[in-house]
């Protein structure tokens, strides 16, 4: 007969090894679930707003508007470079050389080559829009968001102003812009931004949108394009200045020339 000991010995064993098992068991499915708890409430967090690639696409800037600006930009360019080098060269073919006349030459020639330059950096360069990135596009209104998950259309609905972190939210571009330098603002330095019209961006340091060259003019110091149409306009006046510098030596020089000529042949 087996011991009685033994007897009361084995199921209790049996029954500890079972609960420990079950209690294993429930410790990992509640870690399961909590893991899984976590991961969905960070994936609801990530559902609530849309993707930056499933946002509407951005409007269309008017192109054909954009093309006949820029090309009369470049027509007024290349017009006056012509006028001023050609008007500088003329006067300095008939100097003598290493005189006033060739240093003007080689100073028009110079701004030009700046001019065309500064040109290339306007037309090409990013004058400072406000790109869809998550800095930018997050978090998104609620009332943007209820619109898009609904698939409506966003027009009429205006711009959203969150005056405590100093930003709009634009509805067409779908980005939180600067308000301004405003405390607590998530864009220092800024000053303005505004959505062109013809563009059709938004963009910061806003100055004009210019109908001769077709793009906006923004930026400060170092940041947009600002510093190409300044370098445009300065290179016009120096230009001009240039062009007229020789002229004037060439008519203070003319009255003389005639005279000393005169007396050597008499």
């Amino acid at each position: 007969l087996p011991c009685p000991s033994a007897r009361a010995t084995a199921p209790c064993s049996s029954a500890t090894l079972s609960l420990m098992s079950r209690e294993i068991q429930s410790s990992a499915e509640a870690e399961a679930l909590r893991s899984r708890g976590v991961h969905h409430e960070s994936s609801d967090l990530e559902g609530a707003e849309i993707a930056i690639k499933d946002l509407p696409a951005l409007p269309e800037p008017h192109r054909c508007e954009q093309l006949s600006e820029s090309m009369l930009g470049i027509t007024v360019v290349s017009l006056l470079i012509a006028l001023f080098v050609g008007l500088t060269q003329g006067v300095a073919v008939g100097a003598p050389p290493y005189g006033a006349e060739w240093l003007a030459l080689v100073c028009i020639y110079l701004e030009a080559a700046v001019a065309i330059g500064a040109l290339c950096g306007l037309l090409c360069g990013d004058p400072g829009v406000v790109r869809r990135s998550p800095e930018t596009c997050y978090p998104v209104p609620p009332e943007v968001l209820a619109r898009l998950q609904r698939g409506e259309s966003l027009i009429g609905l205006s711009n959203i102003t969150d005056q405590q972190l100093g930003r709009t939210y634009c509805v067409r571009c779908l980005v939180w812009r600067p308000d301004g330098g405003s405390m607590g603002s998530r864009f220092p330095g800024s000053s303005m931004c505004h959505h062109c019209a013809t563009c059709q961006r938004c963009v910061t340091d806003f100055d004009h949108h210019c109908g001769v060259f077709g793009r906006c003019i923004a930026g400060s110091g170092w940041r947009g394009n600002m510093k190409y149409f300044k370098c445009i306009i300065s290179m016009a006046g120096c230009a001009m200045l240039t062009c007229i510098a020789p002229l004037i030596v060439r008519i203070i020089r003319e009255p003389t020339t005639p005279h000393s000529s005169s007396r050597t042949v008499g």
